[in-house]
């Protein structure tokens, strides 16, 4: 062990020994030198957590990057989710309402189809015949038994169509329609009784005193074509007969 002595000197206006100010410092080199190794340890112990809390701070400032970078992706995503989603439900509410309005224009158009479905039929089952006409004039009741035999009988006239096709084919004769059962009451020949007619100007009239119960087409040029007179039954006349087109 080595020893170092030290003299402090004070001003001398102190009146004190130069013993009193002596002093003895004992030094160990050993234990300096622990020491100083002991805070280059601290030091370096130091620089070490500082440096760790540097890079623990980036790692936080890196994941906290990640974390808002994803939060962003994610709210892009859902919002082109949303997007998409709203564009679609607009897009099926427009192809729901043309559906609707595609499907009233067809339930039109089919209830338009039907009624004149129900013309045509109408006119298919009044117009599927032949019209023919007999040779030679007789009554009204062997007219119709003339047409019988040929499969058919005196022509019906139910609608305007009809009376305008027999006016334009220039046919006169027997038709089936008279008021024999009930007077005033003119029925066709298949017991229908006739609600459409077209009787000429002051027809029909029973002239004079004489019952006129049978009907007669005289066609003529006028249009509406008015061409029915009533006629004894008795009275002789050409027919006009008419039966399916398939017989």
């Amino acid at each position: 062990m080595s020893v170092h002595v030290s003299k402090i000197n004070t001003s001398k206006d102190m009146n004190m020994d130069d013993n009193t100010y002596s002093k003895l410092i004992f030094s160990n080199p050993r234990t300096t030198t622990g020491a100083l190794q002991s805070g280059a340890e601290q030091g370096e112990g130091f620089r070490r957590y500082r440096r760790a809390a540097v890079c623990l701070g980036l790692l936080g400032l890196v994941l906290l990057g990640v974390a808002a970078g994803l939060c962003i992706k994610y709210r892009t995503e859902r919002d082109q989710i949303l997007n998409r989603y709203t564009g679609l439900a607009e897009d099926l509410l427009a192809n729901y309402s043309s559906l609707v309005k595609e499907r009233d224009q067809l339930s039109s158009l089919r209830s338009m189809l039907e009624a004149k479905v129900t013309q045509l039929e109408k006119q298919f089952q009044e117009f599927n015949c032949r019209i023919f006409q007999s040779a030679t004039e007789d009554t009204w009741n062997m007219s119709r038994k003339y047409c019988r035999e040929k499969g058919g009988d005196l022509v019906m006239i139910k609608s305007k169509e009809k009376q305008t096709v027999l006016n334009e084919m220039r046919l006169n004769g027997w038709i089936g329609l008279s008021d024999e059962s009930v007077e005033g009451k003119w029925t066709w020949v298949d017991t229908t009784t006739a609600n459409q007619t077209f009787w000429d100007e002051g027809q029909p009239d029973n002239w004079g005193s004489v019952d006129e119960d049978c009907a007669v087409f005289h066609s003529k040029d006028d249009d509406p074509p008015l061409t029915w007179h009533d006629h004894k039954c008795s009275s002789k006349h050409l027919a006009i007969c008419e039966k399916s087109a398939f017989q």
